[in-house]
């Protein structure tokens, strides 16, 4: 329309597409550059931007001419040619689940859709860091998980709310799963080591003990009995204070299992029961060693209160040591002295 003519805004009524909506660099290899827009199209450039192909084309099992979004773009971790596609059509009221895979720059395309519900639009599609066969995936519904690289998905946690998973982090330097959801507020998987290492040679042994992530001494902080008024004061969910041991088990525990924790002097200082599902096993030592005679040990309580009650242990390094079937299993665990209190 003539620029001397009134108009609401430019190009009345008419739907202009061509938004890049997605887009992903190698962690691999810099220069090379995926980019998803939401009529459909899917480019990728090797040379740093300066060109781009097109090859949402060559993305088998999509309508023809579909003007689907290209939700998600993944570039591999471990191999520059390696890419990983989400597609979104629930805007052209179809709410399948599209996920696919390349290994070649887009020349070709696998889909690794898998058992994913049929109806499920994907909102999210993320490989982790340091395992390339464990993926996620977020759809309308719920969060998922893969360990062979999509051939076989499972949903996530019992306790995940049926609720649309829009964004996925596996965090750099603490290794927790963070999730964005609408409607469910941001949620966050304490320290997924064990996904990670849960490898086909693991879950063929009758037990295996995971590495144990260093755990942070945490300081209370009482001085200032800060406190906000009004009603809109959020507070998140803190973590189970003290170290996570985890463990695998192909099968139920018949008899008891023993956790011993000893320090450098090879002395043990802490002992706790462990719980006896098949699968991962998860028993929380709260930094504290053994309470006094004639005070229960139970799992991972006592310690650090007043009553005469045993102060948390020193920083330093320590030894699990796993005992389940007459077998035994030791892997080192490190206590962080907490000095991010006084950091403001």
């Amino acid at each position: 329309m003539p620029g001397d003519r009134s108009q609401l805004s430019k190009n009345d009524g008419v739907t202009s597409y061509s938004t890049i909506v997605a887009i992903s660099e190698s962690p691999v290899l810099p220069g090379v550059v995926w980019a998803g827009t939401d009529d459909g199209n899917l480019q990728v450039s090797r040379d740093g931007g300066q060109t781009f192909s097109e090859v949402g084309k060559n993305l088998a099992g999509l309508p023809a001419n579909h003007q689907y979004w290209i939700s998600r773009i993944d570039a591999s971790h471990f191999d520059a040619g390696t890419a990983y596609v989400a597609v979104d059509g629930h805007r052209s009221d179809d709410l399948k689940p599209y996920v696919f895979v390349t290994r070649n720059y887009g020349q070709a395309f696998e889909s690794i859709t898998g058992n994913l519900p049929p109806f499920g639009n994907v909102q999210v599609i993320r490989e982790d860091p340091k395992n390339r066969n464990l993926l996620y995936v977020g759809t309308e519904f719920g969060l998922f998980a893969s360990l062979d690289g999509g051939k076989q998905w499972q949903k996530f946690m019992t306790n995940y709310p049926t609720v649309r998973t829009d964004d996925i982090l596996v965090h750099p330097r603490d290794n927790d799963l963070i999730v964005a959801t609408h409607g469910r507020s941001v949620l966050i998987a304490d320290d997924i080591t064990p996904l990670q290492q849960l490898t086909p040679q693991v879950q063929d042994q009758d037990a295996f003990l995971f590495d144990i992530r260093p755990a942070i001494a945490y300081l209370n902080d009482q001085q200032h009995s800060q406190q906000v008024a009004g009603q809109k004061v959020f507070v998140g969910e803190t973590a189970p204070r003290g170290g996570a041991i985890h463990y695998y088990l192909k099968s139920a525990a018949a008899g008891d299992i023993k956790i011993a924790i000893a320090d450098a002097a090879g002395k043990v200082i802490r002992n706790l029961d462990g719980t006896k599902t098949a699968g991962i096993n998860r028993v929380m030592w709260n930094l504290a060693p053994n309470p006094p005679q004639g005070e229960g040990r139970g799992g991972g309580g006592g310690g650090g209160g007043r009553g005469g009650a045993p102060p948390p242990v020193e920083p330093g390094t320590y030894m699990v040591t796993l005992t389940v079937g007459g077998k035994t299993f030791t892997k080192p665990v490190t206590v962080v002295q907490d000095r991010w209190l006084g950091e403001r």
